[in-house]
């Protein structure tokens, strides 16, 4: 590493295992599940790259243009295929790829994980992963076994809200659409270990993203915004910053913090259902869905919804909100908010305590008030609700940490300081990761205009030095760090001088999420980007999250959705057949097999699979149903479909219109 010149750090790989990790292992894990590996020849897919550039070029409209284009990225992916070559970095970053596997594969024991704060990876030991889960859910008065799987059920009912919405106009076909639940699962549990205190306990997250109100919880939480108060609420520290500009403090005054105990789980729901219900009046105002039936459809997705799996086991959460369902943050606010409103106007009522300044960010509260009164403050915040209870900490040597700033009273002035806690490990897209290099530019740009933007100018000279330390354990070259902070120098000194600019109309860009491959990805043909106003918004797939532990309980195969997938044919009794049968569906793919093992039983002829088993007397493989790409948007996914029935187009049981929409140019790129 230090031949080629590469930075590692220490502190971003915690190891609470007693197994010695090697050194190039340790380096590879420290970089994160992000880190984008060097591409290779069998990590590289023609096909996908076909299927997310198809979707643009179809939107050529003259067809000659069309084809020509297809040429085009065909012999920019086959010229590519040709020439993959690695540098020495690129080449010791696959070595301890390959080390890093093959020692995971002798210690199975041993869970790779993110910490819960600070960006980092952590090694645990699977048994003792298992146990701290088992620990948080024997937690009675959260928790409880559930013996049936309500998703079905579930499912049916928010489908039947959203038809019941559709019919009485109060939402669009689109929306409908968009709300209707085709491929629910239950919500599965996985625990991120908090490396920052004694025992390393974990906090509990519920991916809820397939979930059967995970899309109507979302759009009731656009519903409830508007009731979040821009009297307390900061959305970051520039935000934070603009608030305190003109605040004066006195000998009398304290900088103080206050933090709620895991506030998710301890959200009371009905409470959350009194509030809004109370503020009818501002919600009608965003919806013309009555106040009767947003009501329950509130309690749905409040109360119905409050369950998961892990380890294979189903569970309800019987208080508070799941960290994970798309409408905690929000209904986390609407309770902070109210929290405060009671809270401020007791203390003025009871105790003629006025507060100078209060704001807060989530769970965290930063005031400004008399030394004399914080303590009937914290007294007065937990008597809000049993269940919500506070921490507090007061200011030392005139300032306090809030967000990411430190704030300082200097005389009778308020100042900022970039500030980083304890537990955050500076790491950020590292420079070595195969990613788009304006992406790193982008990111190391925004880490500088943040810090020297929030801190007074009297700490710059000592944040400089920071801003190069962190990019440098990022692998930034020396010379581009100095002069990206130049450039921001510059920039800062020169905005008082600046001249507003005059905003022009300008046609709205389209965004395309295609994954980045480095050196195919910038050859792409800008004309056609161009010409339809288009900009390639990039993503990766070849991460080292392909080899972190997988520690959410897994999705049986017949409950994915958005798949492509292959059936094989196995013949019949000394006739083998070895034809595949090639599909793609959006919702659960049990639902589509049961649909293919239907029209076999019921005799329709009505796909290839089930004419080649009614006519020849085979029987397909439904037990073996093999996921080969799995992708949300729809014509992506048919194209995909089709380029998998032309690759295997001597083998398949698909019609040959199947694949009539797919050029003959892309023929050679997906030839094995």
């Amino acid at each position: 590493m230090r031949k080629l010149g590469i930075q590692k750090n220490n502190n971003w790989f915690v190891n609470k295992t007693n197994v010695k990790f090697p050194e190039e292992v340790r380096w590879l894990l420290s970089l994160g599940k992000k880190f984008t590996l060097p591409t290779t020849r069998t990590s590289f897919s023609p096909i996908l790259t076909i299927a997310e550039m198809e979707q643009i070029i179809m939107g050529i409209k003259n067809e000659k243009e069309k084809e020509t284009a297809r040429n085009k990225l065909s012999n920019r992916i086959l010229l590519f295929k040709r020439n993959i070559k690695h540098n020495s970095a690129e080449k010791f970053i696959l070595a301890a790829f390959n080390q890093t596997k093959a020692f995971l594969r002798s210690h199975k024991n041993i869970v790779i994980t993110d910490a819960d704060k600070g960006n980092k990876t952590v090694a645990m030991y699977e048994s003792e992963y298992i146990e701290k889960i088992n620990k948080l859910l024997e937690d009675k008065n959260t928790y409880k076994t559930s013996r049936t799987d309500p998703t079905s059920t579930l499912q049916r009912k928010n489908n039947k809200i959203v038809d019941e919405l559709y019919k009485a106009k109060h939402i669009n076909k689109r929306e409908k659409q968009l709300l209707t639940s085709t491929a629910a699962a239950a919500p599965r549990l996985y625990g991120l270990p908090k490396i920052h205190k004694p025992q390393v306990p974990l906090r509990p997250i519920a991916s809820s993203v397939m979930v059967p109100c995970y899309k109507l919880s979302k759009y009731v939480g656009e519903i409830l915004k508007p009731l979040i108060s821009e009297r307390y609420n900061v959305k970051n520290a520039f935000n934070l910053k603009e608030r305190l500009t003109n605040i004066s403090v006195c000998d009398e005054d304290v900088l103080v913090s206050f933090d709620v105990i895991s506030l998710f789980t301890n959200i009371p729901t009905m409470l959350a259902t009194k509030i809004i219900m109370k503020k009818w009046d501002q919600i009608q105002r965003t919806t013309s869905i009555p106040k009767h039936k947003f009501q329950q459809i509130l309690d749905f997705c409040l109360k119905d919804n409050n369950y998961f799996m892990c380890n294979n086991k189903l569970y309800t959460q019987t208080f508070g909100m799941p960290m994970g369902n798309p409408l905690s943050p929000t209904i986390a606010d609407i309770i902070m908010d109210d929290l405060l409103d009671n809270t401020i106007s007791e203390l003025k009522q009871h105790f003629n305590i006025d507060i100078k300044f209060i704001n807060k960010y989530v769970d965290d509260i930063f005031a400004i008030t008399n030394r004399n009164d914080v303590n009937t403050i914290l007294e007065t915040l937990n008597k809000y609700h049993p269940k919500l209870q506070f921490t507090m900490e007061m200011e030392e040597n005139a300032s306090i940490p809030f967000l990411d700033v430190r704030i300082h009273k200097n005389n009778n002035n308020i100042v900022l300081n970039w500030y980083s806690k304890p537990t955050s490990s500076g790491r950020l897209i590292n420079y070595l990761s195969s990613q788009p290099r304006k992406y790193k530019i982008n990111t190391a740009k925004n880490l500088i205009h943040k810090i020297l933007t929030i801190s007074d100018q009297k700490f710059h000279e000592a944040n400089i030095e920071k801003i190069h330390s962190i990019l440098k354990s990022n692998n930034y070259p020396n010379h581009l760090i100095r002069e990206l902070i130049k450039q921001e120098t510059m920039r800062i000194g020169n905005q008082q001088n600046k001249t507003p600019t005059t905003a022009t109309a300008n046609t709205p860009k389209k965004y395309y999420s295609v994954t980045y491959i480095p050196k195919l990805s910038e050859n792409f043909d800008h004309s056609t980007l161009k010409e339809q106003n288009i900009t390639l918004a990039y993503k990766t797939n070849n991460t080292l999250a392909r080899i972190y532990t997988r520690t959410k309980s897994p999705l049986d195969i017949q409950q994915q959705n958005n798949v492509v997938y292959e059936i094989q044919c196995k013949g019949k009794e000394n006739e083998n057949c070895g034809k595949v049968y090639i599909g793609t569906t959006k919702r659960a793919l049990g639902v589509r097999i049961a649909e293919h093992k239907t029209d076999i039983r019921k005799q329709k002829h009505s796909t290839a699979l089930s004419q080649h088993i009614l006519n020849s007397g085979h029987t397909a493989d439904f037990t073996n149903t093999r996921i080969i790409d799995k992708e949300k948007r729809e014509m992506t996914r048919y194209t995909l479909e089709s380029l998998r029935i032309l690759e295997k187009r001597e083998n398949t049981i698909n019609k040959k219109e199947d694949t009539d929409n797919i050029a003959a140019a892309y023929m050679l790129c997906i030839s094995k």
